[in-house]
């Protein structure tokens, strides 16, 4: 068996990976360089939150990633700056709060971990936070990691495995073969044709662009999502820091037209205010939020300032602390907020693994095995069904 894994981010490697350790002949495709695009550009958070009395496919995604991660740090000694401190959602008023309580006790009776904390649990793990603050959502299973580390150690494992990656090698053509099987044509310096039994695109915002060869229609639009580092500082903060703002907006005020959801934007009208961020191990701040929808990849100057001063708001330190880099990229959304994930109806041997918005890289190890368990006809053992391409 023959396979083209399409996209050399968090799941293109993931599924390579999973595919060669089956023995499976596989060479991934990459536009740019391994990395290179959101996988490379994210905060390196990873959700926890357990796996819960009854895990469906979303609860899959984030813990098999969790266990994806320590897998490669623990059974694969990667130095990927991992860390398993967890995540606090701050929650910064009374509303905010409400929701907050809803959200955790509905959780904790799913048998998640997720706690709800006082503002003096939130200070004695995280000291640096505002007094002021009402609280915080603790994710104790949370973990964190740097990103292009983790992808490219993913993509050693691969390359260990026997996959040929071949990188600045832009996908020209998909096309079906008559009798089975497909054929990938690609474009630059590395430009050639490759017979495949199976393909899977997990090329990101890019996924509508090669479904689009074989007349597909998927629904996947990008988002650009921004950030900004300070300079390098000593330990400030223990914990990924999220805030509750926007999570509480999009769950009870967004409207239920918006396509796609979870938004910080409507058209150029800002509707709410998003961030995550952390201190990375070499002591960089690192924080971002804005999702717009949008094919630029420019900083918004404009919304880094809301962004920092959001942070500042929440952690009052960080107000000292100028951003000194930014940069901005492109996350695949889908246009009702699930991901997709599995084979392409009417088309054998064709797997689709994307719509991971802004999630990506906390959710994209699984996602790569899931698509690599598909083109191998292993069935999961949950429903697949939310996630299926329609």
């Amino acid at each position: 068996m023959k396979a083209v894994v399409i996209g050399a981010g968090i799941v293109g490697v993931t599924a390579a990976l999973t595919l060669a350790e089956a023995d499976i002949d596989v060479v991934m495709l990459e536009r740019g360089q391994i990395a290179g695009e959101a996988s490379g550009l994210n905060a390196g958070i990873i959700g926890g939150g357990g796996w819960g009395n009854a895990p469906d496919v979303n609860v899959a995604l984030r813990m098999g990633s969790r266990d994806r991660y320590i897998d490669l740090v623990d059974d694969r000694g990667h130095e990927i700056g991992f860390d398993r401190t967890g995540t606090l959602t701050l929650i910064r008023t009374e509303q905010e709060w409400q929701w907050a309580q809803a959200t955790v006790h509905t959780d904790r009776q799913a048998g998640h971990s997720y706690e709800l904390l006082s503002t003096d649990a939130l200070l004695d793990l995280e000291p640096a936070a505002d007094p002021t603050l009402l609280g915080a959502i603790y994710d104790p299973l949370a973990a964190r990691a740097e990103p292009v580390a983790a992808t490219h150690a993913f993509a050693a494992e691969a390359a260990l495995a026997g996959v040929t990656t071949m990188t600045e090698s832009t996908v020209g053509a998909l096309r079906p073969v008559t009798g089975g099987g497909w054929e990938v044509e690609t474009l630059g310096p590395q430009a050639g044709t490759f017979g495949a039994d199976v393909v899977i695109v997990a090329a990101g915002p890019w996924c509508a662009e090669i479904g689009a060869m074989v007349d597909i229609d998927v629904p996947v639009v990008p988002v650009r999502g921004q950030m900004w580092a300070t300079a390098p500082q000593p330990p400030l903060l223990r914990h990924a820091i999220a805030a509750a703002e926007s999570s509480r907006w999009w769950a009870l005020d967004q409207p239920a037209a918006m396509q796609p959801p979870n938004l910080t934007h409507i058209g150029d009208e800002r509707t709410t205010r998003h961030l995550y961020g952390r201190q990375r191990p070499n002591g960089e701040i690192v924080f971002g939020g804005d999702r717009v929808l949008s094919q630029d990849r420019s900083v918004d100057p404009d919304g880094i300032t809301v962004n920092h001063g959001h942070v500042a708001e929440l952690v009052p330190e960080i107000s000292a602390l100028a951003p000194i880099r930014t940069w901005a990229g492109l996350m695949p959304f889908t246009t009702d907020g699930r991901p997709i994930i599995g084979p392409v109806e009417g088309f054998d041997g064709l797997i689709l693994a994307g719509g991971l918005a802004s999630g990506g890289f906390g959710r994209g190890p699984m996602a790569g095995q899931l698509a690599a368990e598909f083109a191998m006809d292993r069935a999961p053992s949950f429903d697949m069904t939310p996630v299926l391409p329609d």
